[in-house]
């Protein structure tokens, strides 16, 4: 099993603010089907995204459209738990090292519930693409 794994909003597509005339999550994730990755992993990976179970079909036709090396596995069952519990859980559960994402407030919670590697997206990039 892959030992590093990614959130998928705000790290593979980028975090965006309320797009007028787009509509609710439906239309919005349906929208981000035809956004590209921001990078696409090598190796072995995983992704745990906190989008709701229901928009899981539309998360894995754009995993398959967009990646050749496709993730181990697509975490997506989040229900009845804060994004951060089900993370944890899942992080927890399957033996994940290392874990890059893209909230700050997760990033923090994930640090104090997980003996993870718990990397913020937004600082890699500044570490490593700063000018």
């Amino acid at each position: 099993m892959s030992k590093i794994a990614f959130d998928l909003d705000g790290v593979f597509v980028p975090d965006c603010l309320n797009i007028p005339n787009v509509g609710g999550l439906t239309a919005f994730y349906a929208l981000t089907y035809y956004m590209k990755p921001v990078f696409r992993p090598g190796g072995e990976w995983s992704i745990i995204t906190a989008r709701n179970a229901e928009y899981r079909a539309q998360t894995m036709a754009w995993v398959n459209e967009h990646f050749e090396n496709k993730p181990v596995r697509v975490w997506h069952e989040l229900i009845d738990q804060t994004p951060g519990e089900y993370k944890a859980e899942v992080i927890n559960q399957n033996g994940i090292e290392f874990y890059i994402e893209s909230d700050m407030d997760i990033v923090q919670y994930l640090m104090d519930n997980t003996q993870a590697q718990i990397l913020h997206f937004d600082m890699i990039c500044r570490r490593n693409f700063a000018v």
